[in-house]
């Protein structure tokens, strides 16, 4: 009796073992969701139509340049509405070259004439695929963020609309930061500089008579602060199109600049080095403007061709510094 006791005792340890050591410790081996743990909920829309107007607005751009370096005087070229935009005043005579210049537009876009003036109008089938496209690129784009953030379990997935992502992250403590890095842009461009920094928009702007020619756009930048001087709001006048963008980057960390305050060094793919070092071999001794959002982050010359390796500098913070770097990567 009292053998079979002590095996009855022996088998009961055993599965008390066996229990505290499928579930110890509880953190590591119990997945607790929002409800328990707390964290970050969002239902987030995608802008599919901001993506139609950037389409949009680049093909103007192109096709603005196209028509520049062909020497084909149109009047303007400018974008109606997300999806549309209008050449006019296009000359009689040069109306056969005109639309020999329309190759890649074309592809893309319907067109409709009235006299001198040209509508372009994406085509049906690809805004529906471009609106398509940018929610799998947004969903894509959440998940390597929130991978890189480290979150244990993450729910990142379509929600009910065509357009909703849905967006769980158990356990994050520092909220503001994971919806800040989720829902930020980053959108990198490096473009060529023609006048710049004035202090002021209304002088960049009084620079061209007050009419900016369409090839170029004013953005805002930072001055460089001194001793004498804090660092303030500046302006730009850049080239419209960029020489290369954030496709083509390959890698972004965050790095230290000449004077070890914390920057964002940047890699190019092959195409994107092929095209960065033909540009800047052609524009050598002049400004470049490293764009990030919309802003001149610094306005570095051109002292020799680079092909793959650049650095963006600025007023980063050790952290912002490692979190422009995963926007960027993303």
């Amino acid at each position: 009796m009292s053998k079979n006791l002590r095996w009855k005792l022996l088998t009961i340890l055993a599965v008390v073992g066996l229990s505290i050591w499928a579930f110890a410790p509880p953190a590591e081996k119990i997945r607790l969701g929002l409800d328990l743990k707390g964290g970050v909920h969002l239902v987030m829309r995608v802008q599919t139509d901001d993506a139609l107007r950037v389409e949009t607005e680049g093909s103007a751009d192109r096709l603005r340049e196209a028509l520049r370096t062909q020497a084909i005087g149109v009047t303007a070229v400018t974008v109606a509405a997300p999806g549309e935009f209008r050449v006019t005043g296009v000359p009689a005579a040069q109306d056969a070259q005109f639309r020999q210049a329309l190759v890649d537009i074309d592809l893309m876009y319907d067109r409709s004439q009235s006299v001198t003036d040209y509508t372009f109008r994406l085509k049906p089938n690809v805004v529906t695929q471009l609106r398509d496209e940018t929610v799998n690129q947004a969903l894509q784009t959440i998940e390597r963020r929130v991978n890189e953030l480290g979150v244990a379990e993450p729910i990142v997935a379509r929600h009910s609309a065509a357009d909703q992502i849905l967006v769980q992250l158990p356990g994050v403590s520092d909220v503001n930061r994971a919806k800040e890095i989720i829902r930020s842009t980053a959108l990198l461009e490096l473009k060529l500089v023609e006048q710049g920094p004035f202090p002021d928009e209304a002088s960049a702007r009084q620079a061209f008579a007050g009419n900016v020619p369409p090839d170029l756009q004013i953005l805002p930048g930072v001055s460089e602060a001194t001793a004498g001087a804090p660092a303030s709001t500046v302006y730009y006048a850049v080239r419209r199109v960029a020489a290369v963008t954030g496709r083509d980057l390959r890698n972004a960390r965050p790095s230290l600049d000449e004077n070890n305050r914390p920057a964002v060094s940047f890699s190019l793919n092959n195409e994107g080095a092929i095209k960065f070092g033909n540009f800047t071999q052609a524009n050598i001794n002049r400004q470049l403007a490293v764009v990030l959002d919309g802003r001149v982050q610094t306005a570095p010359q051109i002292q020799s061709r680079i092909d793959s390796e650049g650095r963006i500098t600025g007023t980063f913070t050790t952290q912002e510094a490692q979190d422009l770097g995963l926007k960027l990567r993303s």
